[in-house]
């Protein structure tokens, strides 16, 4: 309720005064100019994650990874892939593998799912973002996600989406980038 009632009981029907214009105008094209950024920002800017995503069922997710560690030569330090693709499995409250072996200098394509609730998938090297990369994984969906380690070290998957109660503990997974090709 206003402090003083209007003097005039049709006071929708006064005239709009220009600093309300002004505003009015003001808002309007502020809206407008953010609406047609965020398309924009999309296809030019590249903040937006433009991964090649798959449809694909929790089990057969679940498998395909299970058929990559077998194919995958496994040693102490961890799973070294194949090839250039690595399959990671963001499960309650792990990832599977656990631990992935690189090498410097070569561009792999992750390829990263769930198959029970959305987790998140960022890559840290001593406490920082370390590969600029901070992503959504849905469960049915196999998410491609390329990148390249230009430093060895340790780096740790850390999950930034909350997935229950041992959320706080997903920061087990690793990728280890050791030097040279």
């Amino acid at each position: 309720m206003s402090l003083a009632s209007p003097s005039e009981r049709n006071w929708w029907d006064l005239p709009v005064a220009v600093h309300e214009k002004v505003w009015l105008i003001v808002a309007v094209a502020t809206g407008l100019v953010l609406f047609l950024m965020m398309p924009f920002w999309h296809v030019v800017g590249r903040q937006n994650s433009s991964a090649t995503s798959y449809r694909v069922a929790a089990q057969t997710w679940y498998t395909k990874v299970n058929d990559w560690v077998k194919t995958a030569k496994v040693g102490s330090k961890g799973v070294e892939p194949p090839g250039t693709d690595v399959y990671l499995s963001a499960m309650r409250y792990q990832f599977y593998p656990n631990s992935v072996v690189l090498k410097t200098g070569v561009e792999y394509r992750f390829h990263v799912s769930s198959p029970d609730v959305n987790h998140g998938f960022s890559v840290h090297k001593d406490g920082a973002t370390a590969q600029k990369v901070n992503f959504q994984v849905v469960p049915g969906y196999d998410y491609v996600i390329t990148m390249e380690f230009s430093e060895p070290g340790v780096y740790t998957i850390v999950c930034t989406e909350y997935c229950g109660l041992g959320h706080h503990e997903m920061k087990e997974g690793k990728i280890i980038v050791e030097g040279g090709r």
